[in-house]
């Protein structure tokens, strides 16, 4: 048993790192190719000034979380923070979500990035039970 409580901190860098890729990939789209990236899901932008609010909303921040979460997978002691940040971050999109879907009638074509949004959600929870479930195990600590 003790051998898999060792292990569990991988469990959990494993389930931290999809959020992590996650972000990472949604700030370099919008960072290297906005205009593209927004007009495919119809955004359009039609001044400068519009096209640098779309690189700081959708790609600063992306990559902003990006570099926390990979800042907090890098080291044991900081998982539980980061689990706790991808989920919250996970749940307020998935509350924005589901509210644009009923506001704007998109269930139709919103109801994938529910699910994975959902499961995701599901994932880092499960990560932060087993996380805080080792760390209250003795002799497992927190050090890197």
């Amino acid at each position: 048993m003790k051998t898999s409580w060792r292990s569990s901190p991988w469990v959990t860098r494993a389930i931290l790192f999809w959020p992590t890729l996650v972000f990472g990939l949604i700030s370099t789209r919008y960072l290297t190719n906005p205009v593209q990236s927004a007009a495919a899901v119809g955004i359009s932008v039609v001044s400068p000034p519009g096209l640098t609010i779309l690189r700081v909303g959708f790609g600063a921040f992306p990559l902003a979380c990006f570099l926390f979460a990979l800042y907090c997978l890098i080291s044991t002691s900081r998982i539980l923070t980061g689990l706790n940040f991808a989920a919250t971050v996970m749940s307020a999109a998935l509350v924005v979500r589901v509210a644009g879907m009923l506001a704007d009638g998109t269930s139709a074509q919103n109801m994938r990035l529910v699910i994975a949004e959902v499961v995701m959600l599901a994932l880092m929870l499960l990560g932060v039970a087993f996380e805080t479930s080792r760390r209250r195990r003795p002799g497992t600590g927190t050090a890197s």
